[in-house]
C-alpha cells in the first residue's frame, strides 16, 4: 500500500514569511491556445512538502545534485511527538525513540501539526525544535529527518547548520502530511525524490509511504 505523504500544491496557498509568493496559473489552455492546457509555476524550492540540501545554510554544502540518489530511499520508521501550538519538541521527546535512533536511520516524526496546512497559523505558530534537540539527533548520526512541521524550529539558522553541516549532512524533508496514516511499530518504505535542480539548495518533492 503506497500513502501519499505530499500536500497538494494549489493557487493561493499561503508560503513561509519572506518566501515567494506561489502562484499556479494557466498559461495555455485547450480552449484558447495552442490547443493544449501548460502552466506557468513560480514557487519558493522550499514550498510546501519539499527538502533541504546542504547548501541551504552552508555555503560550501552539497547541492540538490550533489546529494546521492540513496538518501531520499529507504526503510524508515515513525515517532509520534504530539504537540500544540508553539510548543516546544525537546532532546526528551526523541531520546523516549533511541532504539530507533540509529546510525543511518530515516526517521519521520508527527507532531499533529500537518493539520494545519494551508493556514498562516501552521507557519507562525508550529511546535518548534530546540537546539538541544538537534544537537542530539544530529549526534545519532541519522541519514533523514522528516516532518510534519513547515522547518525544525524558530531558531531555523543554528537547528539548520547542526543537521546539514559537514560532518552530519542529515537530509531535512519538512511539511509532510498524513503521518498520522502510518503505522509507528514497523518500518516502511521512505520515497521523496526531489528534482534535479543543479546547483541549487533544496526542492519541493513528492513524499510516499510504502507500507
Amino acid at each position: 500500500m503506497l500513502v501519499d505523504l505530499s500536500h497538494p500544491i494549489r493557487q493561493g496557498q499561503p508560503t513561509f514569511p519572506g518566501d515567494p509568493e506561489l502562484s499556479v496559473e494557466p498559461h495555455f489552455t485547450t480552449a484558447s491556445g495552442p490547443w493544449c492546457n501548460l502552466s506557468r509555476i513560480t514557487m519558493s524550492s522550499h514550498h510546501g512538502t519539499h527538502l533541504d540540501a546542504m547548501f541551504h545554510f552552508v555555503e560550501d554544502g552539497r547541492t540538490l545534485d550533489q546529494m546521492p540518489l540513496e538518501w531520499f530511499y529507504g526503510p524508515a520508521r515513525l515517532i509520534r511527538v504530539p504537540k500544540q501550538a508553539g510548543e516546544e519538541i525537546t532532546s526528551e521527546d526523541f531520546r523516549k525513540h533511541d532504539a530507533v535512533l540509529t546510525p543511518g536511520a530515516r526517521i519521520l516524526f508527527e507532531t499533529g501539526w500537518h493539520r494545519e496546512y494551508g493556514t498562516m497559523r501552521y507557519y507562525e505558530e508550529a511546535p518548534s525544535m530546540t537546539q538541544e534537540a538537534a544537537v542530539y539527533l544530529a549526534s545519532r548520526q541519522l541519514r533523514l529527518i522528516g516532518m510534519d512541521t513547515p522547518t525544525p524550529g524558530k531558531d531555523y539558522y543554528e537547528i539548520h547548520h547542526t543537521l546539514l553541516g559537514h560532518g552530519v549532512e542529515m537530509v531535512i524533508v519538512e511539511g509532510l502530511a498524513n503521518l498520522d496514516a502510518l503505522p509507528d511499530d514497523r518500518e516502511f518504505q521512505f520515497i521523496g525524490f526531489p528534482l534535479n535542480f543543479a546547483g541549487r539548495d533544496g526542492s519541493p518533492i513528492r513524499a510516499v509511504a510504502e507500507i
